[in-house]
């Protein structure tokens, strides 16, 4: 897999759990101190995401992922496979497609790519350049069985019959080697989630680096002094797993095939009665806080996105992480990132936006349920009122100044 570069703009979804009708994230803003250029576009480096419990935070990552897995992954769906269309359900229209669309930056080029499916089939999709001038190039028409190709994807016309009804051309084109294909699937293998409130999907890759890349673990150990966890070094030891235990236990660390896992053990100062150092200590990670571990657990994305110009896109932010982690971890992306990363993050942590002048309206956004059951996506930019950057947001978030929260009654 090829370091492809690729910048988030737009992602839009409709028809999908509690989005009825099309709810739109942008990165786009104008230029300033929390913006880069990428290919004539200003986009944000950080954007947070805000809202009540079911309102739809984690359902837009959701979607994402569905379109992420879905490029990458549906030229292996099985013949016949159900597809993930999960549609609106309160109301009385159904059968309806469930609809997403990115806009994307790759390379020296942005791309407009979209999909529409229903259970057991792709109903649409297609694939757009949005040139400078602000038209836009055809490569891909798919409307179910008839698919039109133009330009880069005409070199892959019999790959037009190999497409099922439940894989994408575009995820078919590159296993068939289209160059095209395999470029914007390069990118969006680039983007890394952290999904759930769970980092331990990621915990081996933090793992991997402390191993094999001694820069990388030094910038993690870095990281974890720098977020005052008092943590002098860090190390990886193989054990070996006795067999009764193997039997009883899953590991998310074992390696298939093998009896042995990794253990990671963080060390601290050890001091004497006059506060004096006199060695260190040697912690299984294990004993650690939660909020320790998963600070761990992220540090390796963060690091492969930030080292690499990557997008990473983190579902319960706050998760077991104290408000200044939080910010630390932003502030990452906002004043040391040479290469143009982007962060987008759901939370409840106001106090991230309670920093004046930290963050522009641009940046936030809020997810709100209507009595409807239906879900809205909006920005704090487009909520018509006198509010200045250099406002304390989160005062006036919980004041209900821009709805998106819960309304809780008294017992």
């Amino acid at each position: 897999m090829q370091n492809m570069k690729v910048s988030l703009i737009e992602f839009s979804v409709e028809n999908f759990k509690i989005f009825k009708n099309k709810a739109t994230f942008s990165m786009l803003t104008r230029k300033g101190e929390h913006a880069f250029d990428s290919n004539g576009e200003n986009l944000l480096k950080t954007s947070l995401i805000y809202g009540p419990n079911a309102s739809g935070k984690s359902t837009l990552l959701s979607a994402f992922i569905i379109l992420k897995t879905g490029i990458i992954y549906s030229a292996n769906n099985p013949e016949n496979a159900d597809l993930p269309y999960i549609p609106f359900v309160l109301s009385d229209k159904s059968g309806q497609p469930s609809f997403f669309e990115v806009i994307f930056s790759i390379d020296e080029q942005i791309f407009k790519y979209s999909l529409s499916i229903l259970k057991e089939k792709i109903v649409a999709e297609n694939l757009f350049e949005i040139l400078s001038n602000g038209k836009e190039k055809q490569y891909l028409i798919r409307n179910e069985h008839s698919i039109k190709v133009f330009n880069d994807f005409t070199e892959s016309e019999d790959i037009k019959t190999k497409t099922r009804k439940e894989v994408l051309f575009l995820s078919a084109a590159a296993q068939w080697n289209n160059p095209l294909a395999i470029k914007i699937v390069d990118g969006f293998e680039n983007i890394n989630i952290i999904s759930g409130g769970g980092n331990g999907a990621y915990r081996g890759y933090t793992v991997k680096l402390v191993k094999e890349n001694m820069e990388a673990r030094e910038k993690i150990i870095t990281f974890l002094q720098k977020a005052d966890f008092s943590i002098e070094t860090v190390e990886v030891k193989e054990t070996i797993i006795p067999k009764p235990i193997e039997k009883q236990t899953v590991f998310p660390d074992k390696k298939d095939g093998f009896e042995t896992m990794d253990i990671v053990f963080f060390s601290h100062s050890k001091f004497d009665s006059k506060n004096n150092k006199i060695g260190l200590e040697r912690f299984n990670m294990g004993d650690e806080s939660v909020g320790t571990q998963k600070f761990f657990d992220a540090l390796g994305p963060i690091i492969d996105t930030i080292e690499n110009g990557k997008v990473l896109l983190i579902d319960e932010f706050d998760n077991s992480l104290h408000p200044l982690l939080t910010k630390f971890i932003v502030d990452i992306f906002e004043k040391n990132n040479p290469n143009n990363a982007q962060l987008i993050v759901t939370t409840h942590d106001t106090s991230l936006i309670s920093h004046k002048n930290d963050f522009i309206k641009d940046q936030i956004w809020f997810t709100e349920k209507d009595k409807y059951g239906s879900g809205n996506l909006f920005s704090l930019s487009e909520i018509n009122d006198d509010i200045r950057n250099d406002t304390e947001f989160s005062k006036k978030y919980l004041e209900g100044r821009f709805g998106a929260l819960p309304f809780i009654e008294s017992i």
